[in-house]
């Protein structure tokens, strides 16, 4: 049985329960499978169906933006309200003396936890990574970065 084959039926389904229409599934579900090729080509790909459903999915919400997009009526610019999107100035100073409570609190983890915490969350770099770059244990690595972001956590909770 070919790939298409064994998860075709299954992205249909999953899209269909999403709300896509009938019309939009089978271009969708071909585009996830050509993502995939491309994708095997030059990487490894531990999870086949988790890989098409995943991309199946993304690719559904663009198109439900594109629609959006195109069903939105063109407005004399003159007509229009504009409105700031971004956060007003009460709720961007909290975030600024949020974010420098939590620098606080990263800065009291002892020198290796924050290295291993700042490597793993804000580096992006895998536990096994860690442990090879320090020379210990992948449950070490855990066991630190479990510490770490617990301590972080309660740290924030005196916020």
């Amino acid at each position: 049985m070919s790939l298409f084959q064994e998860f075709a039926p299954r992205l249909n389904l999953i899209l269909r329960r999403r709300g896509v229409p009938d019309d939009d599934l089978e271009d969708i579900v071909q585009e996830a499978f050509l993502r995939l090729e491309k994708y095997r080509s030059n990487n490894g790909v531990g999870h086949e169906e988790g890989f098409l459903v995943r991309t199946a999915v993304n690719l559904s919400i663009d198109a439900g933006r594109r629609l959006h997009r195109r069903q939105i009526s063109p407005q004399p610019i003159d007509e229009m309200e504009l409105v700031d999107d971004g956060p007003d100035p009460e709720r961007t100073a909290i975030g600024k003396l949020r974010l420098e409570h939590l620098a606080a609190g990263f800065e009291r983890l002892d020198p290796k936890t924050r290295d291993m915490v700042r490597e793993r969350r804000l580096e992006g770099k895998s536990v096994k990574e860690i442990a090879l770059g320090h020379g210990v244990s992948v449950s070490a690595v855990e066991q630190r970065l479990t510490k770490g972001m617990l301590y972080l956590t309660t740290w924030m909770r005196k916020f």
